[in-house]
């Protein structure tokens, strides 16, 4: 009977492994994230026909994540979910992603090719629908376009988002104002573009790369600064990317990948409470 049951046993875990991964379908939808969380050996377990496997953190908190879920869903391509906990992340998420980071995607088709970064990964899907011959509007073929997205996504990455969390975090009552007027001085970049491409987006009419890689931090600052620091964007200062936030809000891939209000208030509250450095993105002393 032992060795009867030992095989039944593989199994049934099997079939458990087999149906825990749920595929989004092209329109927007959502996937259903994996049941098997943490220490779960996706290296072992993944199913090969999987299109792409998408690494991320639990309950959509990640803006970096964010950004990656939003070009899988505009881009229409089918994947599946993994969610990585525990930190240090398990050994089994090293082998795929030494780093230990999210967002990262596989492609088993492709020889279990890995990509992460979510930059990287943003790029690489453009390109991976090109390639299978889908047309996409998200990373331009213009050469001067596509750097035209760099320096917008450059400029998020090294001077606005450090301006953003620099104030979010700062108790020092006399820097409240400095604080906001650099994060201001940052935010100009992105109302100037949208002045130039005459919108709605800051390429113009297409919706793009740049737009999905900033609009996670956007998201947030509009929830976080109003929370605890009573700001919101000034309509006189920033007419335009008033208009922008709320266009790019209405598209389903930023409801599909959203926190809710009431979420991102009680992840942020952590990292406030905590003087969270954000990966160094907090310049308070």
């Amino acid at each position: 009977p032992h060795q009867t049951m030992k095989p039944l046993l593989l199994l049934f875990c099997y079939l458990k492994v087999a149906t825990a991964f749920v595929s989004a379908i092209r329109g927007g939808v959502a996937p259903s994230p994996t049941s098997l969380a943490g220490g779960y050996d996706a290296t072992i377990g993944a199913d090969p026909k999987t299109p792409i496997q998408f690494f991320v953190l639990p309950g959509n908190t990640c803006p970096y994540v964010q950004r990656t879920h939003i070009t899988l869903i505009e881009l229409g391509l089918p994947y599946d979910v993994t969610e990585v906990t525990g930190m240090p992340k398990p050994d089994w998420y090293l082998k795929i992603n030494p780093r230990g980071k999210v967002p990262a995607i596989r492609v088993p088709t492709a020889d279990y090719a890995v990509i992460y970064e979510s930059a990287i990964c943003n790029e690489f899907l453009c390109d991976y629908a090109t390639f299978r011959q889908q047309k996409q509007t998200l990373m331009p073929m213009d050469p001067f376009m596509r750097a035209r997205i760099r320096l917008l996504n450059d400029h998020c990455d090294n001077v606005f988002s450090k301006t953003q969390f620099t104030f979010l975090m700062n108790k020092d009552e006399e820097k409240h104002f400095e604080c906001m007027n650099q994060m201001e001085e940052a935010l100009r970049m992105y109302e100037d573009a949208l002045v130039e491409s005459k919108g709605p987006y800051l390429l113009g009419e297409d919706f793009t790369i740049a737009d999905l890689h900033l609009l996670p931090f956007i998201q947030r600052l509009t929830i976080t600064l109003k929370h605890w620091k009573e700001y919101e964007l000034p309509t006189d200062k920033f007419p335009k990317l008033v208009e922008w936030v709320q266009s790019c809000l209405e598209r389903d891939s930023l409801k599909a990948s959203s926190m809710t209000r009431e979420k991102t208030i009680e992840v942020y509250s952590r990292f406030v409470e905590a003087d969270y450095s954000f990966g160094g993105l907090n310049k308070n002393k």
